[in-house]
């Protein structure tokens, strides 16, 4: 979803307090390696071009780049727009990327309930885009086979993108590419976003003697019996939707199954070794028993009344029915304690958070993760990858992206830790730029205590997988997978959200027929070829 090199969780927090602290003021962008802010990759441009229009202070002065003419470029990320960003994208336009680069950026969003219809039609119609959001779980694969995304070579990288190309992981290109082919900029820095986990409500525990859900299965019983009391407390045991799946995560982790490449439903069970798996021990999710079993438990949570009866047609965020107190838990990552924070804030409950897969150990997401491409139909590629570079690889124009305004939604103490500020519920840090994150981002000061435990306890069970550096180029069997994962979009809420009752296991088998006469044999039987040749290297 891995090169690991992570610290333990206090070294981890002495580094970047400290790049918080040296980064602080900068206006140049930043790297770990000397020299970068006179990028060896940025000084070989051909030294023609315009410098009209720019600041002699512009990282980009002097570089060949002819940035004469006024653009603006649009990006598109997922999630919802926070209320601050005409205010954040205001300071980032007149304080950065207009005295550097010439350029206004216009950000837009594609919400969580219909993104996977939109996404598509933006890059095939007549849209004004030239930045996209994607990831290995985000249709990377699928519209890079359809020629959506510029295909980029390292010159173009060097190029257009020099400070990022100087700062970036090497191990992140390879890990972004498709076969040996680059269609979008990674993330710089892997975390354990993969790593979900339950943030439930204590006070509700405590108040009626609740099951702590400790692993999957007390998890189950927490859901039921707080389901039993919800007349009492007016809480839906697990308020989800067709939004976010918030159990499979959770039961797969528990189970000790891994991705076995990101972006695809392929998974294995590392058996906390990081040694290549034998092919044989590779499963494809949906037509697994694995799945039919999870499939069945959905079915009893759903009969037991742990979610809503018309969850399948809400199209909410099912994150805020936790902040606002109405949902028992939510299952997910590091955002979920956010939620939670939210929720004590508003003095509605309290929370605890809870691993249901304690003894395993996971490796770390990939960078393909969270990614951002250049658009074909874009008419200004180049001013495009510019503006990205600027957004990825300046400490201040980054965190800004991140964050908010410095002083209005955050600041940093004399420790260089992040302070939330009043009107950071207008702008949270890190709600939508995923794909631009970096390993120096400032700790938040005081940080929950919570936070930091479970932190640790994952960061103490990181998985070095081997496995990690194979990719699937899709593009021999992309017709195939196309409607493969047509189907599996027709089915799988149903599964979670236990729709189909005692019927589940009839539904099950028409579901994996559909899949196999779709082609999934061809799919699995291309992966097979490349995952040996990877292997046998």
């Amino acid at each position: 979803m891995k090169n690991k090199w992570t610290k333990r969780l206090s070294v981890f927090l002495a580094a970047v307090m400290a790049a918080g602290l040296c980064a602080c003021g900068s206006s140049a962008p930043d790297s770990t390696k000397e020299g970068t802010a006179s990028s060896p990759a940025a000084e070989s441009v051909q030294a023609e071009g315009s410098d009209e229009g720019i600041s002699e202070e512009s990282p980009y002065y002097g570089k060949g780049y002819d940035l004469a003419e006024r653009k603006n470029v649009v990006l598109y990320v997922l999630g919802d727009a926070p209320a601050d960003m005409d205010k954040v994208l205001e300071e980032a336009n007149n304080k950065y990327l207009i005295p550097n680069l010439n350029t206004t950026l216009e950000i837009k969003f594609l919400n969580w309930s219909d993104y996977q219809t939109k996404y598509s039609l933006v890059l095939a119609g007549g849209e004004d885009v030239d930045l996209i959001y994607t990831a290995s779980w985000c249709y990377y694969n699928e519209e890079a086979a359809k020629g959506a995304f510029k295909e980029l070579d390292m010159d173009f990288v060097q190029k257009y993108l020099p400070y990022t190309y100087e700062q970036q992981p090497e191990v992140s290109w390879e890990q972004a590419k498709i076969g040996d082919k680059l269609y979008a900029v990674p993330k710089g820095n892997a975390s354990f976003s993969n790593y979900d986990f339950i943030v439930a409500r204590k006070d509700l525990i405590d108040k009626y003697g609740l099951t702590e859900p400790e692993d999957w299965e007390t998890f189950k019983e927490f859901l039921t019996e707080l389901a039993k009391v919800q007349g009492e407390t007016g809480v839906i045991a697990l308020n989800t939707n067709a939004n976010r799946n918030q159990t499979l995560e959770p039961y797969l982790q528990a189970k000790g199954y891994d991705y076995f490449t990101e972006g695809f439903d392929y998974f294995y069970n590392a058996e906390n070794k990081e040694e290549l798996p034998a092919w044989d021990s590779v499963i494809y999710l949906y037509t697994s028993d694995l799945y039919l079993e999870y499939a069945k438990e959905m079915a009893e949570l759903a009969k037991a009344g742990v979610w809503s009866k018309d969850a399948i047609n809400d199209t909410n965020d099912a994150t805020a029915y936790f902040e606002n107190g109405t949902s028992g838990c939510i299952g997910w990552n590091f955002s979920a304690i956010d939620a939670g924070e939210k929720m004590e804030k508003a003095g509605l409950g309290t929370f605890a958070v809870y691993d249901v897969s304690p003894d395993i150990h996971m490796a770390r997401s990939r960078y393909n993760g969270d990614m951002i491409a250049i658009a074909t139909n874009s008419k200004q590629p180049e001013r495009a990858a510019l503006v990205l570079d600027y957004m990825k690889s300046d400490v201040d124009l980054n965190r800004t992206m991140l964050g908010g305004i410095r002083g209005e939604h955050w600041d940093l103490n004399e420790e260089g830790q992040r302070e939330v500020l009043d009107a950071a519920e207008n702008y949270s840090w890190n709600s939508w730029a995923w794909a631009l994150n970096r390993a120096d981002e400032p700790v938040m000061a005081g940080t929950d205590e919570r936070r930091l435990a479970i932190t640790e306890s994952i960061d103490s069970r990181e998985l070095f997988a081997e496995v990690a550096g194979f990719t699937f180029d899709s593009s021999s069997v992309a017709t195939e997978l196309s409607v493969v994962n047509s189907i599996v979009d027709e089915y799988e809420y149903s599964f979670s959200l236990g729709i189909y009752g005692d019927n589940t296991e009839a539904k099950f088998n028409e579901f994996k027929s559909k899949l196999e006469a779709a082609g999934l044999d061809k799919v699995t039987e291309a992966m097979k070829t490349q995952y040996e040749a990877f292997a046998a290297q």
